[in-house]
């Protein structure tokens, strides 16, 4: 799937940032695993449910490689969005609550570009999560304090895509059916 959209095998591994240097598009595949460059897991998938992750309030995945950063800066090295197989475009390989658009109905390059401006969209692009809400009434101080929860073994947990999680229920996923509707909205009918 990734080769028929014109993207190459990184030939580097993924612990290795060198790959950087190889013209893209690339693609690569990993695992997130405690001795591999994600170290502390994420809150998510199997190591949310085990109580795995020794993630704190201090460790912003947004602000690192392969987290938000920089993801709508396509065509730049260092540019990365995670995309499921069933198509789905997130802006970060943890994957954000909700999907920000998906390949089988349009093209990545028009997702990005609908979401460029975009207050919510800028600050994860910027590695800032915490100021994600900032246009829509969560202060830097409520979007940490929404980054608190109780983890799977009941012990309290707190990180920044406990946060974003919560934004995107409250706040985000009228705003997404609305976007994908406009970019759709825009495509003629083949």
């Amino acid at each position: 799937m990734m080769q028929a959209e014109g993207l190459r095998p990184s030939a580097v591994p993924s612990t290795h940032r060198g790959w950087l240097a190889q013209p893209g598009p690339l693609f690569s595949f990993f695992g997130a695993t405690p001795e591999s460059w994600i170290g502390k897991l994420w809150p998510r998938g199997r190591a949310w449910e085990n109580g795995l992750s020794t993630a704190t309030a201090a460790d912003n995945f947004c602000n690192r490689w392969s987290g938000g950063l920089n993801f709508l800066r396509h065509g730049e090295a260092g540019s990365e969005v995670s995309i499921e197989p069933d198509g789905s475009v997130y802006p970060c390989c943890l994957k954000t609550k909700l999907p920000l658009g998906n390949l089988t109905e349009e093209k990545l390059v028009d997702i990005l570009e609908s979401l460029r401006g975009d207050p919510v969209y800028e600050a994860v692009n910027a590695g800032e999560p915490e100021r994600m809400g900032l246009a829509h009434g969560w202060s830097v101080e409520e979007f940490r304090r929404k980054s608190h929860t109780t983890d799977p073994k009941g012990r309290p947990y707190a990180n920044p895509c406990i946060g974003c999680d919560r934004f995107h229920e409250e706040v985000l996923a009228p705003r997404i059916a609305a976007a994908r509707a406009r970019r759709l909205g825009t495509k003629e009918i083949a």
